[in-house]
């Protein structure tokens, strides 16, 4: 059993699958932008929201917001309110590993914290976040760079020999062992396939039980 003091987890891919992000949370948020508007339209958080996309066009159609919300900075914290509707899918060994462990819990996905927060608050096992420690985003730096899990270690106060990160991806894998981390690659179904030199050069899992 691999011993660490600190998790460090990656979200698309190993806690949950990477079609439920490409065809079920994407697709949803696209979809759902005109009634969520209408929805929620005299709310307070959306006057400014509502002012942004008329300053982008006048043509208020839902192709027009559509395209505002997934390509205009600004509009993040819109997109996560409509993500936070759909109920957050992750894999059956996901939850009951995170409740026996001892250790602190991280998050790092190139995702939002704040979506990441949502997400998880409402998964369809309920909210996951009393279970979790911290989340870092892309503010701490890329995923493919050693750097970002240079600073995630000294952020939560753990030398990164006692960091495990959990990935599907094995350019972030690398660079997570290039910083001094322990890495341990995920094989989920419909993951893409790892390269034979990863598989040798990483040990790998198909659940989040092996680890316990």
């Amino acid at each position: 059993m691999v011993k660490f003091s600190a998790l460090l987890l990656d979200i698309e891919g190993t806690i949950t699958s990477i079609s439920f992000v490409k065809d079920t949370l994407f697709p949803y948020a696209y979809n759902a932008v005109e009634s969520f508007i209408r929805e929620h339209f005299e709310d307070e958080l959306m006057t400014e929201i509502i002012a942004d996309i008329r300053d982008v066009s006048e043509r208020e159609s839902k192709s027009t917001i559509s395209f505002w919300c997934f390509s205009d900075v600004r509009s993040r914290t819109f997109v996560v309110l409509i993500i936070n509707e759909c109920m957050f899918s992750i894999y059956p060994d996901v939850l009951s590993v995170l409740q026996s462990l001892s250790v602190p819990v991280y998050i790092y996905s190139s995702g939002s914290v704040l979506a990441q927060k949502l997400l998880f608050g409402n998964s369809v096992v309920g909210d996951v976040t009393k279970n979790l420690s911290g989340y870092f985003d892309t503010n701490v730096g890329l995923k493919g760079e050693s750097e970002s899990y240079e600073k995630i270690c000294k952020e939560i106060g753990v030398n990164p020999s006692d960091v495990l990160f959990l990935t599907d991806v094995e350019a972030e894998a690398r660079a997570a062992r290039a910083a001094g981390v322990q890495v341990i690659l995920v094989v989920r179904d419909g993951n893409s396939p790892l390269s034979e030199e990863a598989k040798q050069d990483f040990r790998v899992i198909h659940s989040l039980e092996e680890i316990c």
